[in-house]
């Protein structure tokens, strides 16, 4: 599971590869948030409309059934044919007597009046996006908004062919629309599936409303698929039911406004994707550039062909600036380290062929057996001589490297270092040479290795006894100044000019008197090379201590609080 999982990882890809498949993944969760946001819309804002639409309807309803209970249900005046016919035959007294009789207006029961109810409707409701239809009591249709026209006069013109506006913008809009018109009414079906009824017509519809005399609304799809509120009122006066209205309104009708929001949106969301794909490829360039970049000088570097091919580190104030740096410094250091081991290995050769020539001289003349006695034990005494020097340098030689690797690799703490030194020199030999160590007793806080750090003041300790005579003293004299712990260490013995200041470090330089063969000069190299581990210095200055008219080495450490 875990090798599948690391082999789906970013990392197993290039940069720009991982830059697109991260936009992708963030396309995606766009896309899906851009989904719910739709649900969100088509939900909210169908409840909100689908409310409205039915209080609106109700209102409406109500008011054409108030009305019409009011102001059209009349006793409508009726026409007497008996009284007409008897007037044609009769004599004069008796029309005059039947005139009289037929004068006595006869009404009729009270009904629905068809004329006050086509004209209010007509009036009021006739171009609205609903249908209202009002039957009597006899289910016979009084008023159909369906069939009404405001005019019967007939027009003809000429319609020109215009051509159709077909950019790819209005139909990629129209194909949109229709999608999401088709993606909504497919929502609001499966939420109101549950209200839908079977639709038997609207003369069913009147009966109930007639049978029951009570309000009912319902809502079904249409034969074109559309979902329908059939709304009806009984017109009751008096407890009598004189007719029904009826009103058909089409719910997921008037939806454009929500397919706009959505248009806009999926408009918008592809801008910021393009937006963000454009910033991905130029982040990317400058991104990838620099990383190539480095890639390239690090194989140059590799292959030593970066000082024919002049390439640059990017100089830039980022993460990539920083590693550029870090790479420069590393490969800086690499040099330097290659070209301290090929002098080391050179100076090594040079120290070595030395006694190795003059053993190969004296090893020919013994071989040759052509000198006195004398001069055969004089040769034997400095091959001896030449065996232990030999022997000291490839002692010394082996510290040295193995100092340098334990420098790399050496661990820090954090101790007080006049601590450590005055523990230091009392552990030391004085050889008939006093040591006055002065401080001010405060704690003094650095981090460094202890052991090096002693081997440091043991090198330096250990020259100045060689050259100091004896009973005479060594100060070793500690100062606080600027965040650092400065020790002079000052001697009283012949001293060194400042002119070999620098080359007293060098490695196997030695300028002794005595004892010339026991030492190899690689004391105060590794000296420096330890102190430099530490982020300090060490150096030769000027002496300007009064009593003490040797050589002055001055040691600076970095404090650390």
């Amino acid at each position: 599971m875990n090798s599948f999982f690391k082999k789906l990882s970013l990392s197993n890809y290039s940069l720009t590869s991982q830059i697109l498949i991260i936009n992708f993944l963030t396309a995606i969760i766009g896309l899906f948030f851009f989904i719910i946001i739709n649900f969100f819309l088509i939900s909210t804002d169908t409840d909100k409309r689908f409310k409205i639409k039915l209080k609106q309807n109700n209102k409406i309803i109500n008011q054409i059934a108030n009305y019409l209970e009011e102001s059209a249900i009349l006793r409508v005046r009726l026409f007497n044919e008996t009284c007409e016919e008897n007037i044609s035959k009769d004599s004069d007294y008796e029309i005059k007597n039947n005139i009289q009789e037929c004068e006595d207006i006869i009404l009729s029961e009270p009904q629905l009046e068809p004329t006050i109810t086509q004209k209010y409707v007509i009036q009021n409701y006739l171009d609205e996006n609903f249908i209202v239809k009002i039957y009597d009591e006899s289910w016979i249709v009084y008023v159909d908004t369906e069939e009404m026209y405001l005019s019967s006069d007939v027009m003809e013109l000429d319609i020109e062919n215009f051509p159709e506006n077909r950019n790819f913008f209005n139909v990629y809009k129209n194909l949109y629309l229709n999608l999401f018109q088709n993606i909504h009414d497919f929502f609001i079906k499966i939420k109101l599936q549950s209200f839908f009824i079977d639709f038997r017509g609207d003369i069913f519809v009147v009966q109930e409303t007639i049978k029951k005399q009570l309000s009912s609304s319902n809502i079904y799809l249409d034969s074109e698929n559309n979902i329908t509120q059939i709304i009806s009122k009984p017109i009751v006066k008096n407890s009598s039911v004189y007719g029904v209205v009826l009103i058909k309104s089409i719910l997921n009708q008037d939806e454009n406004h929500i397919s706009i929001i959505s248009f806009n949106l999926i408009n918008l969301y592809f801008i910021i994707i393009l937006i963000m794909f454009l910033v991905s490829l130029f982040f990317s360039r400058s991104l990838i550039s620099p990383i190539k970049l480095l890639s390239r000088i690090t194989r140059s570097e590799r292959e030593k062909s970066n000082k024919k091919n002049n390439l640059e580190y990017p100089r830039r104030k980022d993460e990539i600036g920083i590693l550029g740096k870090d790479i420069s410094s590393m490969s800086d250091d690499l040099k330097k380290r290659i070209n301290e081991i090929e002098s080391f290995a050179s100076d090594v050769s040079h120290e070595l062929k030395n006694p190795l020539s003059s053993l190969k001289s004296s090893s020919e003349l013994l071989i040759q057996n052509k000198i006195t006695e004398d001069s055969k034990n004089l040769l034997i005494k400095n091959m001896t001589k030449d065996i232990e020097r030999m022997n000291i340098l490839i002692s010394d030689i082996s510290n040295y490297t193995l100092t340098q690797v334990e420098i790399d690799e050496e661990i820090f703490e954090k101790f007080d270092v006049i601590v450590i030194v005055e523990d230091f020199i009392k552990s030391l030999p004085h050889n008939n040479i006093k040591i006055d160590f002065k401080s001010n007793n405060a704690p003094a806080y650095i981090v460094a290795n202890k052991n090096k750090l002693a081997q440091v003041f043991y090198n330096i300790i250990h020259n100045s006894f060689s050259y100091s005579p004896s009973k005479s003293k060594i100060l070793i004299n500690t100062i606080i100044q600027d965040e650092n712990i400065i020790f002079h260490i000052v001697d009283q013995g012949i001293g060194v000019p400042l002119d070999f200041k620098e080359k007293i470090f060098d490695r196997f330089y030695t300028d002794r008197l005595k004892d010339k063969d026991k030492h190899t000069g690689l004391g105060l190299s590794i000296s420096r090379k330890i102190i430099e581990s530490f982020k300090g210095s060490i150096n030769l200055i000027e002496n300007h201590y009064e009593i003490y008219q040797g050589a002055c080495f001055e040691i600076k450490l970095p404090l650390k609080g």
